[in-house]
C-alpha cells in the first residue's frame, strides 16, 4: 500500500512572492546587515589574529616579567643570590637614548638573543659598524625604507632592517606618558661594536628579569616584584623599577585590543536591535495588510505557530544570508584592511590569520538571536487576535480605538498630518531610536578631530614653559631667564596612577602662565583640571599620594584647580616640596625656560619636555585613529538614510489607499506628497533636535568611562559647530530619501482606492 504523499505547506509558496513584492526593502536591509557584519567580522578576525600573535609573543620571544634600572652597573655575580632565592633569571638590557639630527629620539639597544627577543619584518639585522635596525612603525610614519640613512648626533647609520621589539609593542618613551609616540620616538638595534662605543654617561643600566615559573598568577607576580624591589633597595640605588603588568610599552596594546573588541561588538548589537525592530515593524504592517487572509487561514485550521514561523521566515533567511556572506567578505577582504589599521598604531610581531569560532558566534549567532527574539515578541503579540477580528480587519486588542480629538482651530492640512503621525506611532518611535543611535555614532566620528585640536590649543595656551629640563644632578646655567623648579613622580594612592608633582617658587615667572592662582602657601596644593575631572576631587578635599618604591604616603589639602591639561599634576610651593620630601633648602630638579639651554652638558640632563611631548597624545590618536573617524561618520549617515527610507516607505505603503483617494479627489502628486511626507519630516527634525543633546550626554558617559582606563586625561569637548554639522547631515539625508518617496507617491495609481475597500 502506497503511503500518501506529504502535502507541502502552501504558505511556503508565498515566501517567494512576498520577497519579490518587497524586494527593494529586503535588498536595502540585506545590504546594510551584510555591510555591518562584514565590517565587524573583518575587524574581529584581525583583532583576534593580532591579539593571538601578541599573547603568544610573551613565550615565543621570552618577554620580561619586569625590569629595573640602576644608577651604576653591577659587578659580576651580584644577582646570583637573588636569582636563586626568588627563582628568577636576570639579563642585561642596557640602552642609550640618542637624538637624531631632525630632533627625533632614538633608543639604542644591542642585539638581543636571550630576553625581549626581536621580530624582523624586513631586511636584516645590523652586523657592521654604522648599521641600524629601527622600529617598523616609526619607519612607516617617517617614510624610511631599508637602505636609507639616518643621521644620529652627527653620525650616519644605514638602515639594514625594520623590526618589532616585543617589549615596545606601543612606543612609549616614558611609562608616565599619556600616549605612545610612533612618529618622533623609535627603538633601534645596533651592532655590538657600535653599542660598546657609546659613552658610559649616556648609558641606562637596565636589567630585565623573567620568572622561572611562567605560570604564576597576577598576584604572585606582583608579590615577587615587590620582594625583588625590597631586596634591591637595600643593596643598590634604583632609578626605575617596573613590572610587566605596569609597563605601558608592553601591556597597552593588549588592553586596547580588548577594549576595541568589546566596543565594536556592542556597536554591532545596537545596529542589529535597530534592524530587528525595522523587520518587526514592517512585518506588523504586512500582517495588517493581509488581515483578511490571515483570518481565513486561521479559520481553515492554521495555528498561530505556523503563521508565526511563516512571517518570521523571511527576516531570518535574509539576515542569515547577509551574515554568512558578510563573514566571508570580512574574513577574506576586510581583515587585511583592519589589520593594517592596527599595524599603523602598534609595533606588533608578524601574525597569521586565526579562523576564530568566537568571531563567527559574535557576528552571526548572537545577532540572529537578537533579531529572532525581537521579532518573536512583536509578531506573536500581533497574532494573538481571534480569526474573527482578522476577518473583520479589526486589529485592536482593546476594542475600537477612540480617535483623538484635534482642535478645529488647526488648519485641515495640519490636522491631517497629525493623524498620519498618530496612526504610525510605532514606526516613528523606531525612527526616533534609530536616529538616536545614528547620532551617537556620528557624534563619535565628528567630535574627535575638534577634541584633539582643542586639547592641543589648551596645552599650548597653558604650558608652563617651552622647555622643561629634568636633571640627573643639580647644575648651574648662565641663562638668567631659566628658573629652578622641583619635580617628582608619585602615585595617586587609590588608583595607583602616576601623578607629576611640581615644586614652584613663590615669585615664579612661569607658573603664572598657566593659572591666575597664586602659588599656594603652607600645606595646601593646587591640582590640574584633568586630575580633578578624572577622580572627582574638589577644592577642600584631601589628596593622598605615595612613593612608587618605598610606598610612603603623603596627604595634602586641595586649595584650588589649575587649568593645565598637559598631565595629571599637583602644584605646591617649593618650600613645601623640600620639606615634604626631606630635601635641602637649595635642592632643585631642573629648569623652566622658554629657550633651549646650551650650557648644560647632556650627561647631566635626564630628560627635556618640549611642546611635542605635551601634545603627543593628540598627535598619536590623530595619526592612529584618523582613518576610523570618517568610517564611523559614513556608517552613521547610511544608518540615518536606511531608517528614514524604510520607515517612510512603510508609512506610504500603509496609507496607499488613502493616497490613491486623495488623487481621485483632485490632489496633485506634489500636494499628496506634502500630506504624507511632511509628517515624517516633522518627526525626523524633532528626533534630530532632541537626540543631539541626548547623544552628547551618552557620549560623555562612554568617553569618561573609556578615559578612566587610560593613563592621563583628555577633557571631553564637543565643538559647537559639531551640532550644526550633525543637524545639516541629518536634514540633507532626509531630503535625499524624501525625493525617492515623492516618486513612489506619484506611482501609486488611483485604482488603488478601489482595492480592499470596505
Amino acid at each position: 500500500m502506497n503511503k500518501p504523499k506529504k502535502v507541502r505547506n502552501p504558505l511556503r509558496k508565498r515566501l517567494r512572492r512576498e520577497l519579490l513584492h518587497d524586494f527593494g526593502k529586503y535588498v536595502v536591509i540585506f545590504t546594510f546587515i551584510f555591510a555591518t557584519i562584514a565590517m565587524v567580522a573583518g575587524f574581529l578576525v584581525s583583532d583576534i589574529s593580532l591579539k593571538t600573535a601578541y599573547d603568544e609573543s610573551f613565550e615565543e620571544y621570552n618577554v620580561e616579567d619586569g625590569h629595573f634600572t640602576l644608577y651604576m652597573p653591577t659587578e659580576d655575580g651580584f644577582f646570583d643570590g637573588m636569582e636563586r632565592y626568588f627563582k628568577i633569571r636576570v639579563y642585561e638590557n642596557f640602552y642609550a637614548d640618542r637624538e637624531a639630527d631632525d630632533g627625533d629620539a632614538v633608543r639604542m639597544f644591542r642585539m638581543r638573543s636571550d630576553v625581549n627577543r626581536t621580530a624582523l619584518w624586513e631586511g636584516e639585522y645590523p652586523a657592521n659598524i654604522s648599521e641600524i635596525a629601527i622600529d617598523r612603525l616609526y619607519a612607516e610614519n617617517n617614510e624610511i625604507s631599508v637602505g636609507d640613512y639616518m643621521s644620529i648626533e652627527g653620525r650616519r647609520f644605514r638602515v639594514t632592517g625594520l623590526v618589532a621589539l616585543t617589549d615596545y609593542s606601543a612606543l612609549f618613551k616614558n611609562n608616565t606618558d599619556m600616549m605612545f609616540d610612533a612618529k618622533q620616538f623609535t627603538v633601534a638595534l645596533v651592532s655590538d661594536i657600535d653599542f660598546d662605543a657609546i659613552q658610559p654617561d649616556k648609558m641606562k643600566y637596565c636589567y630585565s628579569w623573567t620568572n622561572n615559573d611562567r605560570s604564576l598568577s597576577a598576584d604572585e607576580c606582583k608579590q615577587k616584584a615587590e620582594d625583588i624591589m625590597e631586596w634591591l633597595s637595600g643593596r643598590t640605588i634604583i632609578t626605575d623599577f617596573l613590572r610587566r603588568a605596569d609597563n605601558q610599552a608592553i601591556t597597552f596594546t593588549g588592553t586596547d585590543m580588548g577594549r576595541d573588541k568589546a566596543l565594536i561588538s556592542a556597536l554591532l548589537y545596537v545596529v542589529m536591535v535597530v534592524m530587528a525592530f525595522i523587520f518587526a515593524v514592517t512585518t506588523s504592517n504586512t500582517i495588517e495588510q493581509e488581515a483578511a487572509v490571515i483570518g481565513t487561514l486561521r479559520a481553515s485550521g492554521y495555528s498561530r505557530g505556523e503563521l508565526l514561523r511563516h512571517y518570521i521566515a523571511l527576516p531570518i533567511i535574509v539576515s542569515m544570508t547577509a551574515a554568512v556572506l558578510g563573514n566571508i567578505v570580512g574574513y577574506t577582504v576586510l581583515k587585511d584592511y583592519f589589520a593594517a589599521l592596527y599595524l599603523h598604531s602598534y609595533s606588533l610581531t608578524p601574525y597569521r590569520t586565526v579562523w576564530s569560532s568566537e568571531a563567527f558566534w559574535l557576528t552571526t549567532f548572537i545577532p540572529l538571536v537578537i533579531l529572532v527574539t525581537v521579532n518573536l515578541l512583536v509578531i506573536s503579540r500581533k497574532l494573538r487576535l481571534s480569526p474573527l477580528k482578522f476577518l473583520r480587519r479589526d486589529l485592536s486588542k482593546h476594542g475600537k480605538k477612540r480617535v483623538m480629538r484635534l482642535s478645529h482651530k488647526l488648519r485641515f492640512l495640519s490636522r491631517f498630518r497629525l493623524r498620519v503621525i498618530f496612526q504610525n506611532i510605532p514606526s516613528y518611535i523606531t525612527l526616533f531610536l534609530g536616529i538616536f543611535f545614528a547620532n551617537l555614532i556620528l557624534l563619535f566620528g565628528i567630535m574627535m578631530a575638534p577634541l584633539l585640536d582643542n586639547f592641543r590649543d589648551e596645552v599650548m595656551d597653558s604650558k608652563i614653559a617651552n622647555y622643561q629640563y629634568i636633571l640627573k644632578t643639580p647644575v648651574s646655567t648662565s641663562d638668567k631667564d631659566a628658573e629652578e623648579y622641583c619635580i617628582s613622580e608619585l602615585l595617586d594612592k587609590p588608583s595607583k596612577e602616576e601623578i607629576m608633582v611640581y615644586g614652584i617658587s613663590k615669585d615664579s615667572g612661569y607658573f603664572s602662565n598657566i593659572s591666575e592662582n597664586a602659588v599656594p602657601s603652607g600645606d595646601e596644593i593646587l591640582i590640574s583640571e584633568g586630575y580633578m575631572e578624572k577622580y572627582g576631587y574638589q577644592s577642600g578635599d584631601e589628596v593622598t599620594l605615595k612613593e612608587k618604591f618605598s610606598g610612603k604616603s603623603y596627604t595634602f589639602k586641595v586649595k584650588d584647580i589649575v587649568h593645565y591639561p598637559a598631565s595629571l599634576a599637583v602644584f605646591m610651593n617649593e618650600d613645601l616640596f623640600r620639606k615634604t620630601f626631606d630635601k635641602d633648602d637649595d635642592y632643585f630638579t631642573g629648569y623652566l625656560s622658554d629657550r633651549k639651554l646650551t650650557d648644560i652638558k647632556d650627561v647631566y640632563i635626564a630628560s627635556v619636555i618640549t611642546e611635542h611631548d605635551l601634545v603627543v597624545i593628540a598627535d598619536q590618536l590623530d595619526d592612529s585613529m584618523g582613518l576610523v573617524f570618517p568610517i564611523m561618520g559614513g556608517f552613521a549617515i547610511l544608518l540615518y538614510m536606511l531608517m528614514i527610507y524604510m520607515l517612510s516607505k512603510l508609512i506610504l505603503e500603509k496609507n496607499s489607499q488613502s493616497i490613491s483617494m486623495t488623487k481621485i479627489l483632485g490632489y496633485s502628486g506634489r500636494e499628496t506628497g506634502k500630506l504624507y511626507i511632511s509628517p515624517t519630516a516633522w518627526v525626523v527634525l524633532f528626533s534630530l533636535v532632541v537626540t543631539l543633546p541626548l547623544a552628547a550626554v551618552a557620549m560623555r558617559y562612554i568617553y569618561n568611562g573609556y578615559m578612566l582606563e587610560m593613563n592621563g586625561w583628555l577633557t571631553f569637548f564637543i565643538a559647537p559647530v559639531t551640532y550644526a554639522k550633525m543637524l545639516i547631515i541629518g536634514v540633507v539625508s532626509y531630503f535625499a530619501v524624501s525625493a525617492v518617496q515623492y516618486l513612489r507617491i506619484r506611482r501609486i495609481p488611483m485604482e488603488q482606492a478601489l482595492k480592499n475597500n470596505e
